[in-house]
């Protein structure tokens, strides 16, 4: 079993290679990486500004659509989904749980845990006002 920092150690860890994997892709496409030189430095601070906004508002995205399902905002539009997949299928259509029994499932295994989104979302944005500062510096 692992210990609660070693959860969360792996939890921002993934998260935070993925968002470093998402800005190293975003700077591969702006830049010509056969002659990075020739790219401006005031250049470089904007695509750096933007290489990490990118996947910070991904994840901010990706918080908050977790926070709304956890509400139970999605909890109709899921419903209606396993219900049209049930009635396409032969057979499945037979067993199919009431709305209320579906609420209450749901209300007893809602999601805990995805605060660090947030946290990856929040450290990625503060790395993009860095390289925004730095670039309004230069920009003239």
């Amino acid at each position: 079993m692992s210990t609660p920092l070693q959860k969360n150690l792996k939890k921002y860890g993934i998260s935070t290679v993925i968002s470093l994997l998402i800005a190293y892709v975003f700077v591969y496409l702006r830049v010509d990486m056969d002659h990075p030189e020739a790219t401006a430095l005031v250049d470089w601070y904007l695509i750096l500004c933007d290489a990490f906004t990118v996947p910070g508002l991904l994840f901010l995205m990706f918080g908050l659509m977790m926070s709304l399902s956890n509400q139970g905002a999605l909890d109709g539009v899921g419903y209606v989904a396993k219900a049209a997949f049930r009635m396409l299928v032969p057979g499945m259509a037979l067993n199919m749980e009431r709305y209320k029994e579906y609420l209450e499932r749901r209300r007893a295994n809602r999601i805990k845990g995805y605060g660090f989104l947030y946290v990856v979302a929040l450290a990625n944005m503060a790395v993009s006002g860095v390289f925004m500062v730095l670039f309004y510096s230069l920009y003239k």
